[in-house]
């Protein structure tokens, strides 16, 4: 008996496979995490600063951690892509271009804005440099008691950016 591949296609046996867009997601959605990012960070912190009690101040750094690496990943990815909109993007993505490029945006900055921004880099070495992490720890807790808030102007100054260029329905890819 000979084997008919016709018979098999009647069956219709293929697998159609929905793929979803990776690595995709609109402006909106990505100042949505940052502002949730920015709040869990300044609503920790202040958590921190009011308590006595070790296992909450250890629970609250944690946090902060956490939510300072999922800010700076936001913050740069929203920072390259208003590069690539005004065509100025020349290919860096570092945490440190970044900050640079945030700069040159001419935002009318708050005091802990900038020291804010200047700790971002905290994430690296936190991420990266576990062999000083008692260092690390004294300098977030040093950003979580005097600039906390800085995070929530950072997210205003860039939601305002995308907002009033009507860019907030875009999308930002991050494989592009």
């Amino acid at each position: 008996m000979k084997f008919n591949e016709d018979i098999l296609k009647q069956f219709n046996l293929e697998v159609n496979e929905e793929k979803e867009p990776i690595n995709v997601m609109k402006i909106g959605d990505m100042l949505g995490f940052m502002k949730q990012s920015a709040e869990r960070i300044m609503g920790k912190s202040k958590k921190y600063r009011e308590s006595m009690d070790a296992e909450i101040q250890a629970d609250c750094l944690d946090i902060v951690t956490a939510r300072l690496n999922d800010f700076t990943q936001v913050f740069k990815d929203l920072v390259i892509f208003m590069r690539k909109k005004e065509g100025t993007h020349k290919g860096g993505t570092s945490l440190r271009y970044c900050m640079a490029s945030y700069e040159t945006f001419g935002f009318d900055e708050t005091e802990e804005e900038k020291m804010f921004l200047r700790e971002l880099l905290l994430r690296n070495e936190i991420t990266h440099d576990y062999f000083n992490r008692e260092i690390h720890q004294q300098k977030l807790i040093w950003l979580m008691e005097n600039c906390a808030d800085g995070a929530a102007d950072i997210y205003k100054n860039i939601y305002t950016y995308y907002s009033t260029r009507g860019l907030l329905d875009e999308y930002a890819d991050q494989n592009r």
